[in-house]
């Protein structure tokens, strides 16, 4: 019984996973449906993280994101940690 728990919370992992790495590998002009070189929040519905950060990223607040906010964004995502992480990053200066 225990076995086939581990085995379905793996497979479940596993298409979370998968399922989280395709919205990310959505791109700016795949998300421009109509190709007038801007998102709309409609557009945006495929990336559910766009949707949801849409405030933060719309900075000039026009309502649909130009390519430079969709990269800026895309940027930060990227490379920004965790903040709920716990240990500090190996070489990082100590905090006080």
């Amino acid at each position: 019984m225990k076995k086939s728990h581990v085995i379905i919370g793996i497979v479940t992992l596993t298409f979370t996973t998968i399922s989280f790495a395709k919205d990310k590998e959505i791109t700016f002009d795949q998300l421009d449906d109509d190709v007038n070189g801007y998102i709309s929040q409609s557009e945006a519905s495929h990336r559910p993280d766009l949707k949801k950060n849409w405030k933060e990223i719309d900075t000039n607040a026009d309502d649909k994101l130009d390519i430079s906010e969709f990269s800026a964004f895309e940027a930060k995502e990227r490379f920004t940690p965790p903040e709920d992480m716990e240990e500090p990053e190996i070489g990082a200066a100590p905090t006080q």
